[in-house]
Formats: C-alpha cells, structure tokens, sequence
C-alpha cells in the first residue's frame, strides 16, 4: 500500500512541554497521513495541554503525573487507528522520518527509528546508555541498533494484548523492543537524526537503574540461561577458588565454601525450572497462533 495513503493516529506523551507541543503538532499536521494526533498530557503543571488545544490536537489529561508508559498505553487505547506512531513533544525527533518509515510498515510488526552516531544525547547519559545496550546486545543476541528511541510506529492490535507486561515508566520503549524482537516479531529499525532536545530532561538515575532490572527480567521471560548459567559459573569459579586457598591455608574447607557450591547448583537447578517454563510459554503461543 502506498505509504502516503496509510490512516495514522500519532501520540504524543508530555510533560511540562510547553516551549515545543505546538510546533511537534504543527509539524505533524503537515503530514497527510497524521489522520489523528493525540497529546497525552501526564499532569503537566504548565501550560502543556492549553498550548495543545490551541494547535488543533486531541487531548488526553491525566490527573497525576503517571509516567511516559502509562501516557503511551492511554494513547493506543484510545487510538481510533490500528496504525499508532509515538513521537517525543520535546521536538527532537522530526516527523518526516514517519514517511519513510511507514513505507516498511507492510513488511514488519514494527518500525523503530535508530538515531544515528551524530544525534545528539547528553554526556552524562553515555555511560548508562552504553551499558544498557551492552547488556540488551548481549541477552537478545544480536546487536540492536538502538533501544529505547521514542520514535515508532505499532500496530494497536498487536502491541495491545501485551500492555499489561509494559512498564509506565521511561523504560517502555526499552522493554517493548527487547519483549517484540525475543518473542518472534518482525521490527525494523530505520535510521533517522535526533535534535537536541528543548527544554530540562526529566531523565533521572533510577530510570537507568529500572531499566537494567527490567531488561534482565525480559531475558528471563525467554532465554533465562542467559543469566543463571554465568550467574552460576561465577559462583562456583569464586567458590573453587575460595576453597583452594582453604585447602592451602588450613587443611580443610570451611561453611562458607559449602554454601557457594550450594548456592552455584541451586542458581543452575532454578535456571533450569525457568528454561522450561520459557519452553512451555513459547509452544502455548505458538498453538495459539
């Protein structure tokens, strides 16, 4: 199908946005294929939703400040489109990536932009940002170009079954990319430029840190011996080591290395309890299907 004459509905999570929500809708009204834009306004405390009544938009307004994956969620509920675009309000990403990227739409479950090298992302972020994807890269398999970009397109009727699982917090993006390419989906990342954000990112530490526990709960959803099996080895390599320096010192082991060879069989025994759970859930869905 031609792109161009694709019906798409655009959500836009926003909080406390009001330098830039007019000028993304704007933009975004340019777009012949923008059938409906919806603004989720998550409890901002400026003038967030005014400024988005005034550009044209559909406004959502959450009471309380219920966090990026919960305004997402509330946009594909309420999407009158099965074709759902997610674009950032704070204007770093330009809403002409859309085209291309919906042109690939007929061939994949899902569209992700990938920001290239030269995007630009604060210092101080790159060192979490690195790790994160390390881990991602090294749990999924295979490199992902990029993670956690807001810039998508979804289709509701196949991310709205899984709603519940997604976090309501920053790291939605992250966790929905890492559950989509692990449990068989199509997705496609479509490289595009990302602008310096205005206004103060709302980004803190603990979103980082939410994000790597939610990551390694993803990977053991599907392929948990990728963490209990090194978990394990590591264990037991300390508890072998630690052991022969008893040997060595006193003539015998003590409790303490007892409790490591223990705690290494019982990490691999749960490991394994969770392989085949991950086995029963994939042969359930693929029945299903």
């Amino acid at each position: 199908m031609d792109s161009t004459k694709r019906k798409l509905t655009v959500v836009i999570p926003a909080y406390n946005e009001e330098k830039t929500i007019g000028k993304v809708i704007t933009d975004l009204e340019k777009l012949s294929f923008a059938d409906e834009i919806i603004v989720i306004d998550d409890g901002s405390t400026d003038l967030t939703r005014q400024k988005a009544l005034d550009s044209g938009a559909r406004v959502i307004s959450h009471e309380k400040n219920s966090g990026y994956g919960a305004s997402l969620k509330t946009g594909i509920l309420n999407a009158e489109n099965n074709n759902i675009a997610f674009i950032d309000a704070d204007a770093q990403h330009n809403p002409d990536d859309l085209k291309v990227m919906l042109k690939y739409l007929d061939d994949y479950d899902i569209v992700i932009g990938a920001r290239k090298a030269g995007s630009h992302s604060p210092l101080w972020r790159q060192p979490g940002k690195r790790f994160i994807h390390i881990l991602a890269n090294y749990l999924a398999g295979f490199k992902i170009p990029d993670l956690n970009c807001g810039l998508r397109i979804v289709k509701k009727d196949l991310i709205k079954p899984y709603l519940r699982i997604f976090p309501d917090k920053f790291s939605f993006s992250t966790t929905s990319t890492m559950f989509f390419i692990k449990d068989g989906y199509s997705v496609k990342f479509v490289s595009i430029n990302a602008k310096k954000r205005i206004g103060t990112s709302t980004l803190k530490i603990r979103h980082g840190l939410d994000t790597i526990i939610l990551v390694l709960r993803m990977i053991t959803l599907f392929e948990p011996f990728k963490i209990f099996l090194p978990v394990s080895i590591s264990i037991f390599s300390f508890g072998f080591v630690y052991a022969g320096v008893e040997v060595i010192r006193f003539g015998q082991f003590s409790a303490t290395s007892l409790f490591l060879g223990i705690a290494s069989l019982l990490t691999f025994f749960f490991g394994m309890i969770a392989d085949q759970i991950a086995t029963i859930r994939k042969e359930i869905k693929n029945k299903d299907e």
